[in-house]
């Protein structure tokens, strides 16, 4: 599953959307906890206002009679200082007399700090009764009738946990609105990538049916910015088609054209045997075996798409074949594959890979030959490959020449009739059709040829 991730985070789609739900998820997260401290700002400043409103009415309502004891002109009409442990109290202190306080604070006493004075309002925030936690103001009041100048702390606390529910329950319905945007925002962006990139989804679609060989151009109507590219490709296609049917045709005129003077050269020596005339006959054999080389080359189609070619059936054709042209041996072919199975090409290249190698096995072979195609796993996206495995019983070839017999003209018995040319056709067929063609030491002890050759599944 991580890897599935990785993958498609390396993906335009997935890069894009990375990007936007990151940029998403960051403005959001800044914009939460923006308009979550401007709330419990705005809580702590309305907390706060009230504070100043009950600590005016106290000490507007504050007066000394006649014995010098502290009274109220106008009672403090707020039913919570009434109420014990409300949440809301009062108290005034001074350094000589006992502090008169609410009757909410009940058997509690406030502990304000007489040692400094504070003539102008401050706040704090202390323990209150069971254990409420308390914001407080407090301020040193000297009361006019005072002759003694007295100093009175007058000290107003509130319950701050009503602040903290509220800052709870707005903190967890902006979490779920933020999420819920959040949501939105992906999905949005989703539609918005996949709308967008549809018209690429098209052109990469379209490339492929080109390069499997289903259409020549890329076909339909596209998007103004992208119709230059299209136009562009399908220029390079034909540019490139007509480069290939250019070289092949100069290829096949000048094999063609030295095939004529070849043969008058060797039919001047034919027949002498000095040393200058085995000299010529070499050398225009070599010169043969390349023409015979590039006519073949030439002639390789290349071309992947349409219909395909039946593997079953044109490789059982190919052993009925190579079986009679050494019927003399009595060679015993075994064959299998799987129905259904197309190869992803032209018919006369897949003959020409098929029938050099399956001759060349009959040719070496002892008594048995064995052909066996088999799907394998591919890394490479909407690519199906078969291995075809190619095997005889015959004498082998060392591990350390099987690399030579790929090259041009190169053969380990001179004995055995032939040009050298079969196995390196077969390598350039396969790697044309973006293939791969090895050598191994088969389990019946002679050689193995392994092909990889792309394939497509039967329809119908």
């Amino acid at each position: 599953m991580i890897r599935n991730l990785i993958h498609f985070l390396r993906t335009v789609t997935g890069r894009l959307l990375l990007v936007a739900v990151m940029g998403s998820a960051v403005a959001l997260s800044v914009g939460g906890i923006t308009l979550s401290r401007a709330f419990s700002d705005y809580l702590l400043s309305d907390v706060d206002a009230r504070l100043v409103r009950q600590l005016d009415l106290l000490i507007g309502a504050s007066q000394l009679n006649r014995d010098g004891t502290l009274e109220f002109v106008r009672p403090i009409v707020d039913e919570q200082f009434t109420k014990p442990y409300s949440g809301l109290y009062w108290q005034i202190s001074s350094v000589s007399k006992r502090p008169k306080r609410s009757r909410s604070l009940w058997d509690f006493e406030l502990s304000p700090d007489m040692s400094s004075q504070v003539f102008v309002p401050v706040y704090a925030e202390i323990i209150g009764p069971n254990d409420q936690q308390l914001r407080t103001i407090e301020v040193d009041i000297i009361l006019p009738e005072d002759t003694e100048s007295n100093i009175y702390r007058y000290t107003v606390a509130i319950n701050m946990a009503d602040l903290k529910v509220a800052s709870v329950r707005f903190n967890q319905l902006l979490l779920v609105a933020l999420g819920a945007i959040m949501l939105f925002v992906v999905a949005t962006y989703i539609f918005q990538i996949a709308y967008g990139l549809l018209p690429l989804r098209r052109l990469s679609k379209a490339l492929s049916d080109v390069t499997a060989g289903d259409k020549l151009y890329l076909e339909g109507e596209w998007p103004e910015d992208l119709d230059p590219i299209a136009e562009e490709v399908n220029t390079l296609i034909d540019k490139n088609q007509k480069l290939v049917d250019r070289a092949r045709t100069h290829v096949g005129n000048l094999a063609h054209a030295l095939k004529t003077p070849l043969s008058v050269i060797q039919n001047e020596v034919a027949g002498d045997t000095s040393e200058q005339a085995k000299v010529i006959i070499n050398n225009t054999r070599i010169i043969r075996d390349h023409v015979d080389h590039h006519l073949k080359r030439a002639r390789i189609a290349g071309a992947m798409g349409g219909p395909g070619v039946d593997i079953k059936e044109r490789i059982e054709k190919l052993i009925r074949a190579i079986s009679t042209m050494y019927e003399s041996k009595l060679l015993d072919f075994s064959f299998e594959c799987a129905d259904g199975l197309r190869f992803d090409g032209e018919r006369e290249d897949f003959d020409e890979v098929m029938g050099n190698i399956i001759e060349n096995a009959g040719k070496w072979a002892h008594s048995c030959v064995k052909v066996t195609v088999t799907p394998v796993q591919t890394a490479r996206r909407n690519r199906k490959t078969i291995e075809i495995k190619i095997e005889d019983d015959g004498p082998g070839v060392p591990k350390e020449k099987m690399q030579s017999i790929f090259e041009r003209g190169k053969r380990l018995d001179e004995q055995v009739p032939g040009t050298g040319l079969g196995l390196s056709i077969v390598r350039d067929i396969a790697e044309m059709y973006e293939g791969h063609a090895s050598l191994d030491t088969s389990n019946m002890g002679g050689l193995a040829v392994i092909l990889r050759l792309p394939y497509k599944e039967m329809i119908g």
